[in-house]
């Protein structure tokens, strides 16, 4: 029996697996309900109650105070540690979502920077705008690494959410020197999260064992004698986890060419790196991604050397994209377009929401281009209603394969409390399908299960371009959601005045805004919201007479504790006399 400190217990059984460990430990921090947002829990790295005080422990710790550069993971409950690395100007590294392009995203720390703009930069979004993205051939040097984990042990042993990036990330940093042996590891869990021990049989020389083990009581200082992973283990990176991930594929070359043997898990028969450069060179000579060529015949033949180019045909537009800053000449509609491309955009320095070929091209693993088969069309779709909004795809997906129902598509939208199924077979079966997903529950909440309208099905069928088995596509979302007959509007009152509001703290948000009105009696007719920007604007149909009574009453406001700008907006025949106007102010 292998118990933890909070009482977990879980049964020493020939057939453990770390994913048995996972569900005790997932389902014991639900039921003592021991975690804050994103809940569930299940699947990820618990935001454990108590995360920001073990964070203010992992600052205590003499290997922090000494670092200079700290790579964390991007998950909620280190997101303390990660602002007060920055807060203390030291160098943060964050792994970017899934490794999809590149490495990772860097941010200089600023001890005189304001408190809340550094919390922001520790958050998601702030990642995604803040960061810079890091090649694997700038030399960095990293410090100290801070993990999350699902389950750890006081012998050093860790278990993660299952995936394998916080291992595989270790790996690639040893394979480009960026750690070695002495770089301390740390992980900060809650107390119930920490077990005595943990069956060695389950781990291997890939798993990436912890020095120090942070909970919001306690600091456990490892002594073990645990080898840390030298490198990447080629023959344990499965060919599917190898074409995820589209770095590797550099990094498979580098040490191909030093000699190492690379061959993937199950000797899978994958092309020979000399293959892959063959077929990656261009028309031209240079080295490039077949299919995403620049070059061809007459002058600019053969400039396309070591660039990577994805190309789009949405309105004629291309979107070239270079490993270093250049200014380019694009021909766009018959007329040259001079402007200056950066190295990377945002949205590959922390990576897109789909894996796609072209973001594999991109990296320099892409696949000759084939012919998609012809989808067959939709014939029918089954609407799912009353979905709990912490609800994920995946729970859904098992709910389904549980009942042996397989759509060929799933339009997902959980958090607004809804979702499509879409089928291709006989319209006859559609019954079948309903009586299969009767009395479907998810999160222990009866879902409502109903036959999609056909204008459902028949936006589907001509609508293309979507792969996947869900879509995130807000576009779609409008054209699939039966809409609601037409009623005629009421005409809108002509707007009389407009109030501006300054200096909105960029982690503000709109409801917190309205609140704030609410709660002094102002009702404005529309809100131009632009919070990341630092402003607003508050829109009003009375007599302009009121202006000066509702800056009466906005006198003094203050969003997150931070005093707010607030004056009469310019109208129209001001803004045309010389002063610039926000697009949306009209």
């Amino acid at each position: 029996m292998y118990t933890s400190k909070g009482g977990i217990e879980v049964a020493d059984i020939p057939t453990l697996t770390k994913h048995d460990i996972r569900d005790k430990v997932w389902s014991f921090i639900e039921d003592q309900d021991l975690a804050t947002f994103p809940r569930p829990v299940s699947n990820r790295i618990p935001n454990f109650k108590g995360a920001g005080e073990a964070g203010h422990r992992v600052c205590d710790l003499p290997c922090f105070t000494s670092a200079h550069t700290i790579k964390v993971n991007p998950d909620k409950p280190q997101e303390e540690v990660r602002f007060l690395t920055l807060e203390a100007g030291k160098v943060l590294l964050v792994p970017t979502p899934r490794l999809r392009s590149g490495l990772f995203n860097r941010m200089d720390g600023n001890s005189s920077e304001n408190k809340e703009n550094l919390r922001v930069m520790a958050q998601t979004e702030g990642m995604k705008k803040h960061s810079k993205p890091v090649g694997l051939d700038m030399g960095i040097k990293v410090d100290l690494i801070v993990i999350g984990s699902v389950a750890v042990s006081r012998t050093g042993r860790r278990i993660g959410k299952g995936e394998g990036f916080a291992d595989l990330e270790y790996a690639m940093m040893r394979a480009v020197k960026a750690v070695d042996d002495d770089t301390p590891i740390v992980t900060t869990v809650h107390d119930c999260q920490v077990f005595d021990e943990l069956p060695d049989r389950l781990f291997g020389p890939h798993d990436v064992p912890i020095d120090f083990i942070v909970t919001p009581c306690e600091v456990i200082q490892v002594n073990h004698n645990l080898p840390k992973p030298e490198g990447i283990y080629w023959h344990l990176l499965t060919p599917e986890k190898f074409r995820q991930v589209p770095i590797l594929r550099v990094l498979r070359e580098q040490e191909c060419d030093a000699g190492k043997d690379v061959t993937l898990a199950n000797g899978v028969d994958l092309p020979s790196v000399e293959e892959l450069r063959a077929s990656s060179r261009g028309r031209s000579g240079g080295r490039g991604v077949r299919g995403a060529r620049v070059g061809g015949r007459g002058r600019g033949a053969g400039r396309a050397r070591g660039r990577y180019i994805s190309e789009s045909e949405d309105k004629g537009q291309k979107n070239i994209q270079y490993p270093t800053k250049v200014t380019i000449n694009v021909s766009k509609k018959n007329r040259i377009v001079r402007r200056t491309v950066e190295a990377t955009n945002e949205h590959d320095r922390l990576g897109s929401a789909d894996l796609d070929d072209e973001g594999q091209e991109q990296m320099g693993g892409g696949r000759s281009q084939r012919p998609r088969k012809p989808r067959l069309p939709v014939t029918y779709a089954v609407f799912l209603g009353k979905v709990p909004p912490a609800c994920r795809v995946r729970e859904l997906k098992d709910a389904l394969q549980s009942r042996n129902v397989r759509p060929i598509d799933i339009t997902w939208r959980g958090r607004n409390g809804f979702a499509f199924l879409r089928f291709t077979g006989p319209t006859e079966e559609c019954e079948d399908v309903l009586l299969k997903l009767e009395g479907l529950t998810l999160q222990d909440q009866l879902v409502v299960v109903e036959r999609a309208k056909d204008k459902v099905v028949s936006k589907e069928n001509y609508e293309d371009g979507r792969d996947g088995y869900y879509c995130e596509d807000e576009e779609v979302e409008e054209r699939i959601v039966p809409r609601k007959s037409q009623v005629p509007r009421k005409p809108r009152l002509p707007i009389t005045y407009a109030v501006f509001l300054g200096k909105v703290p960029p982690a503000c948000r709109v409801r917190e805004l309205k609140d704030a009105l609410q709660s002094r009696e102002v009702q404005p007719v529309d809100i131009t919201w632009r919070g990341r920007s630092g402003f607003a604007f508050l829109r009003f149909t009375g007599p302009v007479d009121e202006c000066d009574d509702v800056l009466l009453k906005l006198d003094g406001l203050t969003l997150q504790d931070q005093s707010v700008v607030v004056e009469r907006a310019k109208d129209k025949a001001e803004v045309l006399d010389g002063e610039e106007q926000d697009g949306d102010m009209g």
